[in-house]
């Protein structure tokens, strides 16, 4: 064995160890605290999976105390992963037994439109490459980090397709969490008052530790405490 093949071959296992440090894990758990207005509403539980090419993504929130009388929701994706990251196939968000609050979505890529079920009334729109919904697009960046200041992503809520305007910090910020400490860089959502801001972990695969919403006026904090990465 020449001393040039030895070293060869300690890049090649380095690329390769660096690769698979690098890639998308297969399995992913993440538990959050939700609070509104800064009392504690509910528990989030989020589950990511990738089977071959194939992925699913399940997030539960169920109310804690008085909170608890407003049932469930559960959000589900499910679709392929490409180059360019997750394809969703199907979403939908089911709020406890409410047939009226059931929002489905499927993504007919082939014919480039979302048919959306909304209050049990069939609507379509025009699906645009790259398109996410509202699960898939947390776990996105995973699979592709925001490297741009400004980027801009067609999104469905599962009642509405829209191009969602993103602004980027350029530096990665301290974020203390009761799941550990995180370098995070965030995503801000422009032209609105009420801006969605996305914390995401720079060495845990970009995946989302807090989220900052608001709703009917209503400050929402989603703040991880527990991540389980396989």
């Amino acid at each position: 064995m020449t001393l040039l093949w030895m070293k060869r071959t300690v890049i090649l296992l380095c690329i390769m160890t660096i690769n698979v440090a690098i890639a998308a894990p297969k399995k992913v758990t993440l538990e959050y605290e939700l609070e509104r207005d800064g009392q504690l509403f509910a528990n989030v539980t989020e589950h990511f999976t990738q089977d071959g090419q194939e992925y699913k993504i399940e997030s539960v929130t169920q109310g804690i105390g008085i909170y608890a009388l407003l049932g469930k929701r559960e959000l589900k994706s499910n679709g392929i992963v490409t180059k360019q990251g997750l394809k969703p196939l199907h979403f939908e968000s089911l709020q406890s037994n409410s047939a009226k609050r059931t929002l489905l979505n499927d993504f007919d890529w082939e014919n480039h439109l979302l048919n959306m079920q909304v209050k049990g009334r069939q609507q379509e729109e025009a699906l645009q490459e790259g398109t996410q919904d509202l699960l898939s697009i947390m776990y996105q960046f995973m699979f592709k980090p925001p490297t741009q200041p400004v980027f801009a992503i067609p999104l469905t809520i599962g009642k509405k397709l829209s191009m969602t305007d993103f602004a980027v910090t350029t530096k990665t910020q301290g974020l203390k969490t009761k799941a550990g400490s995180f370098n995070v860089v965030t995503l801000t959502e422009r032209n609105t008052d009420e801006p969605k801001i996305i914390y995401l972990a720079k060495g845990h695969h970009h995946l989302p530790v807090k989220v900052v919403m608001y709703d009917d006026g209503a400050k929402f904090e989603q703040n991880l405490i527990k991540l389980t990465i396989e």
